[in-house]
């Protein structure tokens, strides 16, 4: 998905081999791989999320329109601690989510870039449209949309079927339910192994992201979009679908379940 490397806590993390133009996150011409979309005009790569001038603050020189933050819906359920129960399904998406919902919400064009490259308009143009890219897709089609749910195809916004991001995991591991005597101590790791690695299944510099001061779960938790999984021998398939590590026997999962 289109989710960047953002406010790493500055600890070693696990990560599949990176080569983004031989991933379906290659929307130029140049694509290699079969994808729902394309571009019929425009070989530069990184372009339609990154920008060397003129970006968006949102992400690393960010080059792509991003959707409301507020127009989505969480995941809540009866199993989830209070602290993540008592949070409003209709809280607020963090930046580092909501880049990759730029593309995965659907309530965004592929093609809305903030500034469109020389090459199309002889100097940087800014625009709300990204008019001058053309994109072209699969029978009409829109991609992979996160934001859809099985009762709303080609939806947006829709969240309540996967997994809570946009929240502390530092406020949820101190929740007393987690504490010791507690109904679920040590059913959570601590920080410093989720992010390392430290002590789960014999990992050494293998953990997963979290993101600011107060250790949010975003996408960029378990995903990095410039995995390369397709290309060959030394793109493993167990990166699939753009995972920082992979989820043999639910690894990626007891990164930070401790079940």
């Amino acid at each position: 998905m289109v989710s960047l490397l953002l406010g790493l806590t500055g600890v070693a993390f696990g990560k599949g081999i990176a080569g983004v133009a031989n991933t379906l996150h290659n929307l130029s011409s140049t694509s290699v791989v079969f994808s729902s979309y394309a571009s019929t005009n425009l070989d530069e790569i990184c372009v339609f999320c990154h920008t060397p001038h003129g970006g968006s603050l949102s992400g690393p020189l960010w080059n792509h329109d991003l959707p409301n933050a507020t127009s989505f819906t969480h995941y809540t359920s009866a199993s989830l601690s209070p602290t993540l129960q008592g949070l409003s399904v209709s809280r607020a998406v963090n930046d580092e989510s909501l880049l990759c919902m730029a593309c995965h919400d659907g309530s965004v064009a592929v093609d809305h870039l903030i500034n469109d490259p020389n090459v199309l308009g002889g100097t940087p143009i800014m625009t709300g449209f990204g008019t001058d890219v053309d994109i072209i897709s699969m029978f009409g089609m829109a991609g992979p949309r996160i934001g859809e749910s099985p009762a709303t195809p080609g939806g947006t916004g829709n969240l309540s079927d996967d997994h809570p991001i946009s929240f502390s995991y530092s406020a949820v591991l101190a929740d007393p339910i987690y504490s010791v005597g507690g109904a679920r101590h040590l059913e959570l790791r601590p920080i410093g192994n989720v992010t390392d690695g430290a002590s789960v299944l014999g990992w050494n510099g293998e953990g997963v992201r979290l993101f600011g001061n107060d250790n949010r779960v975003e996408c960029s938790t378990c995903h990095d979009p410039h995995v390369d999984y397709e290309s060959g021998i030394n793109a493993p398939k167990n990166y699939t679908p753009f995972l920082i590590r992979p989820n043999d026997g639910s690894q990626l999962c007891l990164a930070c379940h401790n079940k």
